[in-house]
């Protein structure tokens, strides 16, 4: 076995040390050379042609890529500003793509040798990232706050959001008591919402509700100081009315409440009030008293009675009252 260099470069190199040669650079001949008209480019050339792709592909300066033009081949690495720079860009893209994200929670996490990157939100970061979820997606729903939301993050950012399942109820309070400020007749009870992870999902009077919110509506507009909502209410094809009996109270309660003559509670719903073409008016004699108190007060020199008073029937239902006496000189 020969002694000494055995390899191109190094039998090369050994020349120059030897005065045999000025250079250890081997220069290809012009058939070798693929380019057809010159030398093979020098070492220096090949790494700054190398390094100049690789700072044009990251959008990266050219002082932040390095190289080593090894035996084996060139090698191309990023210097700690090319590290840098190029970190910045991979965490903006990332936070670019990621929700709730910024550029600031992410590790880059860029291995110069390889010039590659594994971003990840970073661990120390995370709480950032749900505490920032949580408050924009809660400005922009209706009766959610920050703390009735749940989010988990992990590396590669929030993987899950929703109404924490312990917070549904609450939401559902705050829900029923706003939509119910909007109703003069309605309460918070009269509503059922119904909370899911996304939300809220459905939300009305219950059928319960509606019938409490007539009653109130109706002890509002009528006579009657308390209205029933399961006794006193049906359904009328526009919504829920007094029913026949109510109605009937309803009116003498109002017969009451106009006419000196009857106390409050004095007419019977089921005997002194009956129906007529346009709903229900007195019977015959409280009718007939009704009469001849206003009679009395016309004559003045008599004392009418409701005996002294004649009731007729008109084909519309109503009464006529008539009343003839003697007056004596």
């Amino acid at each position: 076995m020969a002694d000494g260099p055995t390899t191109d470069r190094a039998q090369r190199q050994r020349a120059v040390e030897t005065g045999a040669s000025e250079t250890a650079v081997d220069t290809l001949s012009r058939r070798s050379n693929r380019g057809g008209n010159g030398s093979e480019p020098t070492s220096r050339k090949r790494q700054t042609r190398a390094k100049q792709s690789v700072a044009n592909e990251l959008d990266v300066d050219r002082e932040g890529v390095g190289s080593v033009d090894r035996l084996d081949g060139l090698d191309v690495f990023l210097r700690s500003e090319g590290v840098d720079q190029f970190g910045s860009d991979v965490a903006n893209e990332f936070a670019s793509e990621a929700d709730f994200v910024t550029s600031e929670d992410v590790n880059p996490r860029v291995d110069g040798d390889d010039i590659s990157a594994d971003p990840v939100v970073a661990a120390g970061r995370r709480d950032d990232v749900a505490q920032r979820a949580r408050s924009q997606t809660a400005a922009d729903a209706e009766f959610i706050q920050a703390a009735d939301l749940s989010a988990d993050v992990g590396k590669r950012g929030v993987s899950g959001l929703e109404v924490a399942a312990n917070r549904r109820d609450d939401v559902a309070q705050r829900a029923a008591a706003d939509i119910a400020s909007d109703d003069e007749f309605a309460t918070p009870a009269d509503i059922s919402v119904d909370v899911g992870p996304s939300g809220i999902e459905s939300a009305g009077f219950t059928d319960a509700g509606q019938r409490r919110r007539a009653g109130r509506q109706l002890e509002s507009q009528t006579a009657l100081e308390t209205v029933d909502p399961t006794a006193d209410l049906t359904d009328s094809g526009d919504g829920l009315a007094l029913d026949r009996a109510a109605k009937r109270r309803a009116t003498a309660r109002s017969f009451e409440d106009d006419l000196r003559l009857f106390g409050q509670g004095s007419l019977d719903a089921t005997d002194d009030i009956r129906p007529t073409d346009s709903g229900f008016g007195l019977a015959r004699e409280p009718a007939r008293q009704v009469a001849a108190e206003q009679i009395d007060e016309q004559v003045g020199a008599v004392d009418v009675t409701p005996e002294m008073v004649e009731l007729t029937q008109t084909d519309s239902g109503a009464f006529e009252a008539s009343f003839e006496t003697e007056v004596r000189r």
